[in-house]
């Protein structure tokens, strides 16, 4: 075990960056939990997305490496690399090092610090962008739910809050996204030169420069969760979060088909929890009005059978 390993006093200094590191994410984060919430949240998808959202009742939580589009880890692991790299150019060789591997672990070790599953909602239920984007190049739907019934869905058991789970407003600021890893980034730099002097053994040395590196990279991908690139700043994005230990296999996960690959999810069944959160069904400005909006009509009769708006986007489409 590395805390068997690695001495009292070093591992207290490790904690010591976990705790501040805590601080300025929730320090970042409580004025987004005071924020007004919007009335509804919009899920887009086509019509096969559609059914089986009503039919199961559930949601799909994907794997955030699994994404279709992971550009927004990616941005974000790229901008605390650089930040790391720049800091590390004149320093010691010891840092220049710790730099190399932290920017190796970005590359694919990150995926085993923990397990995070997400599902995507928009404030905006009728965005041109996501029509496109996600709802069957405008011929799709896009599904509104209360968000205030569909949050408590999700992050409570009753009433006691469920740990791992959370809701929020995706923010779309390049420069607080980088003033946060530059917050952690300096936090680290004397712990990596920490065991100089201490006649320690190179399998310490070794394990606790891999702890520190570990210990930085979660909280580089948990603050990047809550960031995207500003160029997405149109969809408005609503984010349900799930985070699992990564050291222990998450419960319940599931696989789907993509080609050539399978996609681990997990389900949030919001049906039982809150089944009159669905308030509203927006059929997309591609498709034909008449065929989409009576298979929305045969959905909900056969699948949920409660009253839900049924609307029609009014944006002038094309489709070429």
């Amino acid at each position: 075990m590395v805390d068997n390993l690695i001495p009292a006093d070093m591992l207290g200094k490790l904690d010591g960056f976990d705790r501040q590191a805590e601080k300025n994410i929730a320090a970042f984060v409580r004025p987004l939990e005071l924020q007004t919430l919007p009335p509804l949240i919009y899920h887009y998808t086509n019509d096969i997305g559609l059914r089986g959202i009503l039919e199961t009742g559930h949601f799909w939580l994907t794997d955030i490496f699994q994404l279709n589009d992971t550009s927004e880890l990616t941005h974000s692991l790229s901008i605390a690399v650089s930040l790391l790299n720049s800091r590390a150019k004149n320093g010691l060789p010891e840092v220049k090092i710790f730099a190399e591997d932290f920017a190796a672990l970005t590359q694919g070790g990150i995926q085993s610090t923990a397990h995070y599953f997400v599902c995507s909602f928009s404030s905006a239920g009728n965005d041109l962008g996501q029509w496109r984007a996600y709802a069957d190049n405008g011929k799709g739907f896009a599904l509104g739910f209360d968000t205030k019934e569909l949050e408590d869905a999700f992050t409570k058991n009753g009433v006691i809050p469920i740990a791992n789970n959370a809701t929020f407003p995706v923010t779309y600021r390049d420069k607080q996204l980088e003033e946060l890893h530059r917050q952690n980034i300096e936090g680290i730099f004397d712990l990596i030169s920490l065991p100089r002097g201490q006649n320690l053994s190179s399998e310490v040395i070794q394990l606790y420069v891999q702890e520190l590196s570990i210990r930085l990279a979660l909280h580089t991908l948990r603050t990047g969760i809550f960031f995207k690139h500003e160029a997405y700043i149109n969809e408005r994005e609503y984010r349900f979060l799930e985070i699992h230990r990564g050291d222990i296999a998450a419960p319940e996960v599931k696989l789907r088909n993509r080609p050539y690959s399978l996609v681990k999810f997990r389900e949030f069944d919001w049906r039982t929890k809150a089944k009159g959160a669905l308030r509203r069904i927006v059929v997309g400005p591609a498709a034909d009005r008449e065929k989409a909006g009576r298979f929305v009509e045969d959905c909900i009769r056969q699948f949920h059978n409660t009253s839900i708006e049924l609307s029609f986007s009014d944006i002038p489409y094309r489709t070429g």
